[in-house]
């Protein structure tokens, strides 16, 4: 990339220097905790999707390289994108999506405590 950016300046009588600034890392879900989400999920009667991969950065990453977890998205019913200047999502969705992740909390915590007594006992 930076050839291509100093010889394209450089046949166009210019200078050009490339500054890279990375973004955040990959971000790479633990399969047990997305398997766990979906069940809850599920549980609740919502619909789950698999969403595709992306080439879009996430900040959430971040967190996952310290403690294995899951980025949960969930579905807004708006035409638009989250970062879109016409982002309308339908604010009924907000009660269905505190129940969600309330269950998806205690339940995680339930799943959390029973895995630290069976530690305790070997």
């Amino acid at each position: 990339m930076r050839t291509l950016v100093e010889n394209f300046a450089r046949a166009s009588g210019a200078d050009a220097t490339l500054s890279w600034h990375p973004g955040p890392p990959v971000l790479i879900n633990d399969d047990d905790w997305a398997h766990f989400s979906s069940e809850v999920a599920q549980q609740l009667g919502y619909r789950v999707q698999q969403a595709g991969l992306h080439l879009l950065g996430e900040d959430f990453a971040f967190y996952l390289q310290q403690v294995p977890g899951v980025f949960v998205s969930i579905g807004s019913a708006s035409d638009y994108g989250l970062h879109h200047a016409s982002f309308n999502p339908d604010e009924a969705l907000i009660a269905p999506a505190a129940d969600y992740f309330a269950q998806l909390a205690q339940q995680a915590l339930q799943q959390l405590n029973a895995r630290c007594r069976e530690a305790s006992l070997t």
